[in-house]
């Protein structure tokens, strides 16, 4: 039943809720997707119960072993919190759940069976330093809080990352907290991504894609297209695709752009669905990315996928997930990144070999993988609870 080794499957099918109310833009709601249908796959006689708020998560193809229960009137955060920890519990007794995956992290304190927390909210991990605005600041405050409480409550702790335990190492004593790494995967909707478009027959773009959050670092990105401009003539188009997490970040970056007078080459998309999102990679010259904090980064393969070389921040977790199949730069330097712009859009060797490389490192990271290792944890925790 495992792809990759990891074991028999349970003598008894298990009853998996996986909590994905979390799940609200980019990133969350394709590990939501994605995860739950590689686990349904690989575990046929399992039952799983797929408690969303996200309509894209609810209407999304899953095996028949899925039950989807679609819940939008818990897309406030605060209504979310006070039903797992009241209503939550109901629900795992009426429907015997034997685990619990808890995709957003926060355990239900009053939960009877076993959780498995996965931590992939960024927002908590910020070491000093990393620009944000009051309000986000005193969440992630009191959101750390709950979050030390909810890692000794779960049986087990899943981060995305190794760079996310060293983060998570600067507020918490993790050898006091049971936890492991399980990479997510990238799913090749273009099928054979060696058969994308090669880069000589790709529109003059560079393309960055994800939610408009402050420690982005989209600032910096419009400022190196001013910098290429000033340095080496007028910058391919730069196209910023992301929904707008953050309005009053979203709207200075558009005044920082007519600043600069850049109307003409930088351009924030806004949001758009996830399959025009893949038909501006299968299109687009490079792709960048210059934010200083994530927990895993999955853009990144993305668009590796999708045939494009990537130049990416040294920060954060890109080079864990990366590798060899980047061109890094200096986040805080504009100069910098214009340089490793110059360098992929005018070596063609260089972004060929990269887009090669790319290609290669897909084979580390699948969703059948990632799956078999969730597995394994729910198998344990589910075991542990009736030992």
């Amino acid at each position: 039943m495992f792809s990759d080794g990891m074991g028999q499957a349970p003598e008894r099918p298990l009853r998996v809720l996986i909590n994905a109310l979390s799940a609200v833009l980019g990133g969350g709601n394709t590990v939501a997707q994605q995860l739950t249908r590689s686990l349904a796959r690989q575990c046929p006689d399992h039952r799983f119960l797929l408690l969303c708020t996200h309509e894209d998560v609810a209407g999304f193809d899953y095996p028949g072993n899925v039950e989807v229960l679609h819940r939008p009137d818990l897309l406030p955060r605060a209504l979310r919190w006070i039903w797992e920890q009241t209503r939550q519990p109901r629900l795992v007794r009426e429907r015997s759940i034997d685990v619990v995956l808890v995709l957003g992290g926060y355990v239900s304190f009053r939960t009877g069976a076993p959780q498995v927390a996965v931590w992939q909210n960024s927002n908590v991990f910020s070491p000093p330093g990393i620009p944000r605005p009051f309000s986000e600041t005193l969440l992630a405050f009191a959101q750390r809080v709950v979050q030390s409480f909810s890692m000794h409550a779960a049986v087990q702790n899943v981060f995305l990352t190794r760079n996310s335990i060293d983060l998570a190492s600067h507020w918490w004593n993790m050898d006091h907290v049971r936890h492991c790494v399980i990479h997510s995967g990238v799913e090749l909707d273009r099928g054979c991504p060696e058969d994308s478009k090669p880069l000589s027959e790709r529109q003059p773009v560079i393309l960055s894609a994800g939610s408009i959050y402050s420690h982005k670092n989209y600032e910096m990105m419009i400022d190196a297209m001013a910098e290429y401009r000033s340095r080496y003539g007028d910058p391919p188009r730069l196209e910023i695709v992301g929904a707008p997490a953050n309005v009053q970040y979203f709207d200075s970056l558009r005044q920082r752009i007519r600043r600069l007078d850049l109307e003409d080459c930088v351009e924030m998309v806004g949001h758009v669905p996830r399959e025009l999102v893949l038909e501006k990679m299968a299109r687009a010259r490079v792709y960048l990315v210059t934010s200083l904090l994530e927990t895993f980064g999955l853009t990144l393969l993305e668009a590796m996928g999708n045939g494009l070389p990537v130049v990416a921040s040294n920060a954060t977790c890109h080079p864990e997930v990366g590798g060899d199949a980047v061109l890094y730069c200096d986040p805080n330097d504009p100069n910098d990144i214009a340089q490793q712009l110059h360098r992929i859009l005018h070596d063609e060797e260089l972004a060929q070999r990269l887009r090669e490389n790319g290609f290669e490192r897909l084979r580390h990271f699948s969703w059948q993988r990632s799956a078999a290792h969730y597995v394994a944890e729910l198998k344990v925790a589910a075991d542990g609870e009736r030992a």
